[in-house]
């Protein structure tokens, strides 16, 4: 192992946030949060120009005790185990193999909420946007501008280079064949086709039945459940991952460029930045619920986040287990 190997070991070691540490900053803040959330001002023409919208949430307190009623939930702590296991397993390796190869196959596999749901989400609403009631549209607006929020910076609008971002990543590590087919994880494959079904799901049933409505703020649910979790994982291994590259390939040392964006799949989506992408998803939620004349139930979120965490708790499950086995 190298020296530099030793000291990524070393900072393991030391003080660090868990991810539950992560996931309770966040929450204590919650109130501020959502107090400062706004979709932002826009140009309009010329010196004309839109000031930025705040985000509109009811049922802050409640939904404050929910999500620490989540987060200590014994289904979030066994998942968010099994996260924290497997990043500590990949961190401990120093050459890549095929079980780092799996990991990061599988791994990407768990990140596809914002194409398989959020964005068909937007898909959808953008679809049935003609059919909406006239003293419905500003809200039907305000639903889309939210949503767009959710998936701006996943989808690289404006951010050049966003979609290489994991190939950059996984390039550093002397890992590009992560995307062959050998090293899929059956476990990571079956939670994106989760989030495939739920993106999708009821899409071609009457605009105005039930099962079409609940079918949107479900997943829009999920949108939540899945950005508000990897707000805890990005921030997770934030604090390692360049250390981890550099143990990796010593010669990043030397190219601040390359590393800067070996990193920036990690870095990228760290800080409050899927947090934010969260809340936008839960104001979304809440304002579509207007539309479709459901009262927002804090208790259905709540089921919907600990499924989510269950069902990617099984995923990292299987990463840990083919990084240590």
């Amino acid at each position: 192992m190298t020296s530099l190997s030793l000291q990524c070991c070393d900072d393991i070691s030391k003080k660090y946030h868990s991810i539950q540490e992560l996931g309770e900053i966040f929450i204590d803040g919650l109130p501020e949060h959502i107090a400062m959330l706004k979709i932002p001002g826009r140009s309009i023409a010329g010196d004309v120009r839109r000031s930025p919208a705040p985000a509109h949430i009811d049922h802050v307190k409640d939904i404050q005790n929910m999500m620490y009623e989540v987060l200590c939930h014994e289904i979030t702590q066994e998942a968010q185990t099994y996260a924290e296991g497997a990043f500590l397993a990949f961190l401990k390796k120093d050459k890549v193999d095929p079980r780092i190869l799996s990991f990061f196959n599988g791994w990407n596999e768990t990140h596809k909420t914002t194409s398989l749901v959020s964005g068909k989400i937007i898909m959808r609403l953008s679809a049935d946007a003609l059919y909406i009631s006239h003293e419905d549209q500003a809200i039907y607006h305000n639903v889309l501008a939210h949503m767009h929020e959710v998936t701006k910076d996943d989808f690289g609008l404006g951010q050049k280079g966003h979609d290489g971002m994991y190939k950059y990543m996984t390039n550093a590590f002397r890992a590009a064949a992560w995307v062959d087919d050998q090293y899929k994880i059956n476990e990571c494959n079956e939670f994106s086709d989760f989030l495939y079904n739920t993106g999708i799901a009821k899409h071609k049933s009457a605009m105005r039945s039930p099962e079409h409505l609940q079918s949107v703020m479900d997943a829009m649910m999920v949108s939540v459940a899945s950005e508000l979790w990897n707000g805890r994982e990005y921030n997770f291994l934030a604090q390692f991952i360049e250390g981890k590259l550099l143990s990796f390939n010593a010669s990043l040392n030397e190219d601040t460029k390359t590393l800067r964006n070996a990193k920036g799949y990690v870095m990228g989506h760290a800080g409050e930045v899927e947090n934010r992408h969260g809340l936008h998803a839960l104001a979304a939620l809440q304002a579509f619920g207007r539309i479709a004349g459901m009262s927002f139930d804090t208790e259905r979120l709540k089921h919907a986040m600990l499924d989510y965490n269950r069902r990617v708790g099984v995923a990292f499950s299987a990463l840990q287990n083919v990084l240590t086995h």
